[in-house]
């Protein structure tokens, strides 16, 4: 079987749509609420493994085969997204330890979403 382009473009939305929902709740909570900064950074950080996860999961189950190659693909696009995104906002992409925390949680989210999916 080959590789479903359109369920990974599926799960891609599907992933960057749950974390927008995530992190716009939790941009109210923060707003209404006295929730730390701190804690809110952990959170978009679960909120973005979340959606990754989540994604993979989706693709995992609508792939007949190579549910690997499928859900790694998800997390690249997830990726590119999210480094898109950051250069719109920042102007640029800062190769740190958020950069590299976020990549690995992506990764790392995904090969448990191929797993579960499967």
């Amino acid at each position: 079987m080959s590789i479903n382009i359109k369920s990974i473009l599926k799960s891609s939305f599907f992933s960057i749509l749950v974390t927008m929902v995530i992190i716009f709740i939790l941009a109210l909570l923060s707003y209404f609420t006295g929730i730390g900064e701190g804690v809110v950074s952990a959170l978009v950080y679960a909120a973005v493994a979340a959606g990754a996860l989540l994604g993979t999961i989706a693709v995992s189950k609508a792939a007949g085969s190579k549910v690997f190659i499928h859900s790694m693909l998800v997390c690249v696009i997830y990726l590119a997204v999210l480094v898109g995104v950051s250069v719109l906002i920042n102007r640029g992409v800062s190769f740190n330890s958020h950069f590299f925390t976020m990549t690995a949680g992506v990764f790392c989210a995904g090969f448990l979403g191929c797993v579960i999916g499967k």
